[in-house]
């Protein structure tokens, strides 16, 4: 397992593991309530931990266990007084996911052939009561949204949006391939505006700490 050790930072956490204490950037809202609150790190084996701040103190209190699959394995509260983790029942009220398929991994069938698992879905874009998004950033800062649209654990929409504000939204067409179908930008008023008049879905992408895309009127908004 790997976590970043550079200084705390706003929306980072505190994460004490034994005698050591690190901090991880908090990207992902597992609760569903609208505040990113944990950091998702993968662990040796394929499978993902995460650590969430359910008090709001910046200190991780919550450790969620996830395996190659995306299946909730265990959870454990951090005990101050003794510095360890304590295992807890996963339905513990708040560690209780809220949405159905939050933490289940998506993966990305890449144009070169390799399968590429992005992590957990953390974000609901339909409403339905299910995640289906996973954002990831890539090694040039741009934003990645991976939508799993019929819930069969592979990405079947990605989203791009660089640091710059430009968005482009593909569709997986086929066995290592990939379709362009819509290409706009994010202007200063955080709106979107398409290249072409038509919108390029009858989806909508919800990111949390991002922007959103509502197909009717085809503008990204703050959620703040």
């Amino acid at each position: 397992m790997y976590i970043d050790e550079t200084g705390a930072a706003d929306g980072e956490l505190k994460v004490t593991v034994g005698d050591e204490e690190y901090t991880a950037e908090a990207t992902y809202d597992l609760d569903q309530d609208g505040v990113e609150e944990s950091a998702v790190v993968e662990t040796d084996d394929g499978g993902h931990l995460a650590f969430s701040d359910t008090d709001g103190d910046g200190e991780a209190d919550l450790m969620s266990s996830f395996d190659a699959d995306g299946e909730l394995t265990g959870q454990a509260e951090f005990d101050e007084d003794s510095g360890e983790w304590v295992a807890v029942e996963p339905s513990d009220d708040r560690g209780e996911q809220t949405n159905t398929n939050a933490g289940k991994a998506i993966v990305v069938d890449t144009e070169d052939g390799a399968d590429q698992n992005v992590g957990p879905a953390t974000e609901d874009t339909d409403g339905d009561g299910r995640a289906d998004t996973a954002v990831v950033k890539d090694e040039d800062g741009d934003t990645w949204l991976f939508t799993d649209a019929d819930g069969d654990g592979n990405a079947d929409l990605a989203t791009e949006i660089t640091q710059d504000g430009e968005v482009t939204v593909s569709r997986h067409t086929g066995d290592d391939e990939w379709t362009e179908v819509e290409h706009g930008r994010i202007g200063e008023d955080g709106k979107y505006t398409p290249d072409s008049d038509e919108a390029w879905s009858e989806e909508k992408v919800t990111v949390s700490g991002v922007v959103r895309i509502d197909s009717v009127t085809g503008q990204w908004i703050s959620p703040n």
